[in-house]
């Protein structure tokens, strides 16, 4: 009862901090016997979408239910948290938080509020880097971009660390962890729920969105879409964008080897990143309808002839 009664003061709170509109409700998909995901929108945040715009997942087993990546605010915390209510009345246990951007953990403080005893796991680099003020610069950023519609969310940051290969028994269900180098940031861990074969990727993979790789290193995310693919898991769960299966890990792997060769590419010919824009972006004709890809194609190039650069000095 008392959970109930915090559940129903978040709802409030959310509502009241947030007058000029509420947010769209999103369906809790079931993917498989035990796991739903809340498709979030593709586009970067903003006013209309209030911040939310990842995938969060939660997983109903015998004891209790676990949560990946709960989102970018309270808001949408509290989201995640109604749509476990509709479902079941088991607490939420664990939550797995995928890496350090901000837009998919930050819903972590509200889940903790209705649920105290909740263990919140994570790389150990994700812990250091959110404590370190990564976690600060995304509450900021995404008031910014939001307009204030993500204002009073609070941080809690994950205590438990996981790291690559762990595997771990969650009421007698296992989960195991992968992390591959640098990938899509230097805090990612994506994991296998194993009776479910469903792949949590986190931001190593998205599909209809171009994700930012302002902190990634293009060659450690092609090997962690590899390390999916390997898998041949039934279902995969990307950051953003629609679940499916193993394709849509080859599709994210299909752009990032096309980026890094033709980069290579035009860099041996002496070209600077924006001289060899044109060509790539031609190159590139399959993902030009995706989200963000207008704003990220020009920051990808640049990050390539980077790395190659780097690569050419070793």
């Amino acid at each position: 009862m008392r959970r109930f009664i915090i559940l129903l003061m978040a709802c409030c709170f959310s509502s009241s901090a947030f007058p000029q509109k509420s947010m769209h409700e999103y369906p809790a998909e079931k993917i498989s016997p035990h796991t739903y995901v809340i498709h979030g929108p593709t586009e970067r945040p903003n006013p209309e979408n209030r911040g939310f715009m990842n995938n969060p997942a939660f997983i109903v087993i015998d004891k209790g239910v676990i949560v990946i990546d709960p989102g970018s605010s309270h808001e949408t915390g509290t989201m995640v948290l109604k749509k476990i209510k509709a479902v079941t009345s088991k607490p939420v246990t664990h939550i797995f938080n995928t890496h350090v951007h901000g837009d998919h953990w930050l819903g972590n403080n509200i889940i903790k509020q209705v649920y105290p005893e909740v263990v919140i796991l994570a790389d150990p680099r994700m812990i250091k880097k959110a404590k370190a003020g990564e976690g600060q610069n995304w509450i900021d950023s995404l008031d910014r971009l939001t307009d204030g519609a993500t204002r009073g969310t609070k941080i809690t940051y994950p205590e438990q660390q996981v790291v690559n290969g762990d595997a771990l028994k969650i009421h007698n269900f296992n989960f195991r962890m992968y992390s591959v180098g640098i990938a899509h940031s230097d805090t990612d861990i994506m994991i296998e729920f194993v009776e479910d074969s469903v792949m949590f990727t986190g931001d190593n993979v998205a599909y209809k969105r171009i994700i930012r790789l302002d902190d990634a290193n293009i060659k450690d995310n092609i090997a962690a879409c590899d390390k999916a693919i390997s898998l041949k898991l039934k279902h995969y769960v990307p950051g953003h964008g629609p679940t499916g299966k193993v394709d849509l890990v080859k599709q994210q792997k299909r752009y990032l080897e096309i980026l890094y060769a033709e980069a290579g590419k035009y860099y041996d010919q002496g070209l600077s990143d924006f001289e060899m824009k044109p060509m790539i972006v031609k190159s590139l004709i399959d993902f030009q309808d995706w989200s963000g890809f207008e704003h990220e194609v020009g920051k990808h190039i640049s990050l390539a002839v980077l790395e190659i650069e780097k690569a050419e000095f070793e």
